[in-house]
């Protein structure tokens, strides 16, 4: 078996080989049709959903006054600003322009949590604004003489500390298993990115006004992720019995004879063709084998065993998704399109499959991540969509085909996978 490498190698190769053949490949690509489809059909197929048809949540209640909290923060971070802010109070206009860039991106983001689907989802959005607010009020104090870069780093300092510390303290509480790994998870990966993400961006000079602002954001980004990450933690323990134990046996055994399968289930994977190519059915079995081939890794990796239990329900969702679109490769599918019909077809084919596999899992909270992802990619396929303009050739489409067509993959093979992964967890 050729590992994931290998075969990046062995496409990037065949992309080039194809470029520089000339003809053959070239007219393979652009010029098989001499049909088009107009731009306003394809626009006109998007429904009016605000965001993914499927969004991750958390088994536990956020309340509404933790999320009036957060955006009092936001507001008081705004507040410092002068706004509006004019070259009296930043001569430079491209760093003036950053932070009333900054400031209207965390308004936006209070916005969005406003309308959002799901409590968690105003829950990270209000993250993303504390972030953006802080970019925003962090340059300012720098430019009034009142802040420093060493201000800030000292602020992420503590950040960090306390990360630790709470990771460290950390008990696998819970009394049913998958509500207990999806919480789990998300405060493993949350406290994870606060020890990973050390230093910010930083595209300015050290003492500058933008690398405050940057450093002032990456320390608003850990100091709110330590916080919400305690706060689902306390939650979570409220809302369980006064004698509940923990599930951290449970879920380390399940996450490692999940990625034992995984491994096996790798080793079993076909040969691949030998033959590369830029068509359409040859990129779906790649992006599909290669997340497959990844997925014994991507457990292996993660933070903690909850998290190792996501990352395997995934796991298993791929290599299903490879084996479906294998099996129509290996029966002549070619997937292309010839008309805004056919494009309707497979995106109501993958809204209709991710739909149907959240009511067909025996554990919709499991699948939701899965699911989510899927969702997610429909969406961005759709804005990809709406830019088109004027007249547009089926092979134009291919990416958006290959997005389609794996997200409706991999949402008909998460119950599977779920099945599996409960299995795993003695449920």
């Amino acid at each position: 078996m050729r590992d994931a490498s290998t075969t990046r190698r062995g496409f990037l190769a065949a992309a080039g080989a194809t470029l520089f053949a000339g003809c053959s490949g070239l007219d393979s690509l652009s010029g098989e049709s001499r049909e088009t489809i107009r731009s306003y059909r394809l626009s006109e197929m998007v429904d009016d959903e605000s965001g993914p048809v499927v969004v991750e949540s958390v088994p536990v209640d956020i309340e509404r006054a933790r999320l009036a909290e957060t955006r009092q923060r936001v507001s008081e971070l705004l507040e410092t600003l002068p706004m509006p802010l004019g070259p009296d109070a930043v001569p430079n206009g491209h760093v003036r322009q950053r932070l009333v860039d900054a400031a209207g991106d965390a308004s936006e983001s209070v916005d969005q949590a406003r309308t959002a689907r799901t409590r968690l989802a105003a829950f990270r959005s209000l993250r993303d604004a504390r972030a953006r607010a802080r970019y925003a009020a962090a340059g300012w104090a720098f430019a009034d003489g009142t802040a420093t870069r060493a201000d800030a780093r000292a602020a992420y300092r503590r950040a960090a500390s306390d990360a630790q510390t709470l990771r460290a303290a950390h008990r696998y509480v819970g009394a049913d298993p998958v509500d207990a790994t999806l919480v789990h998870a998300r405060i493993e990966r949350n406290l994870d990115r606060v020890r990973r993400d050390r230093e910010p961006s930083v595209y300015s000079g050290p003492d500058s006004l933008l690398a405050v602002a940057e450093w002032g954001e990456h320390a608003e980004t850990a100091r709110a992720l330590v916080s919400d990450s305690r706060y689902l933690s306390e939650r979570l323990a409220s809302s369980l019995p006064d004698d509940a134990g923990t599930v951290e046996t449970r879920l380390a055994n399940a996450a490692e004879s999940l990625e034992a399968a995984l491994r096996r289930r790798r080793s079993d994977l076909p040969p691949e063709p030998t033959e590369h190519s830029l068509e359409l059915p040859f990129r779906l079995r790649y992006e599909l084998r290669d997340a497959a081939e990844s997925s014994v890794r991507r457990v292996a990796e993660t933070p903690g065993p909850a998290s190792a239990v996501l990352a395997a329900t995934r796991g298993f969702a791929n290599f299903s998704a490879y084996d479906r679109v294998r099996e129509r490769i290996e029966d002549g599918e070619r997937f292309r399109v010839d008309d805004a019909a056919g494009v309707r077809t497979v995106r109501s084919e993958a809204l209709d499959a991710i739909r149907a596999a959240l009511d067909e899992n025996p554990r919709p909270g499991l699948a939701r991540p899965v699911l989510a992802d899927a969702a997610t990619a429909v969406s961005f396929t759709d804005d990809a969509l709406a830019r088109y303009r004027g007249e547009v050739r089926p092979e134009r489409l291919d990416d958006e085909i290959r997005r389609y067509t794996t997200a409706a993959a991999r949402a008909r093979s998460t119950p599977a996978a779920c099945r599996r992964v409960l299995d795993a967890l003695g449920i």
